[in-house]
């Protein structure tokens, strides 16, 4: 299991347009993907129903990611790479 934490550095906090990259990277691998925002459960991030339904981040908070499978690596680094080149 491996994991990542992404600030939310965006004055408007996860809004659908970064919630639907996060997913979209999500379903790049077969591993199990998880999110939390470190006050909820967490769910699912291959979701974006259970995304919108689970995750409320505004600016400031942290976003915590956790990989669990076979490509748990190459998922770490695809949402590394997205971390670098998109305002989360």
């Amino acid at each position: 299991m491996t994991n990542i934490d992404i600030k939310v550095t965006n004055p408007n906090g996860l809004t659908p347009r970064l919630a639907a990259e996060l997913v979209e990277e999500a379903n790049n691998y077969s591993c199990d993907i998880h999110m939390s925002d470190g006050t909820h459960e967490g769910c699912d991030l291959k979701s974006i129903m259970n995304v919108f339904g689970s995750i409320v981040a505004g600016a400031g908070d942290t976003l915590h990611i956790t990989f669990d499978g076979l490509d748990e690596v190459q998922a770490l680094r695809g949402f590394k790479a997205l971390a670098q080149t998109m305002k989360f």
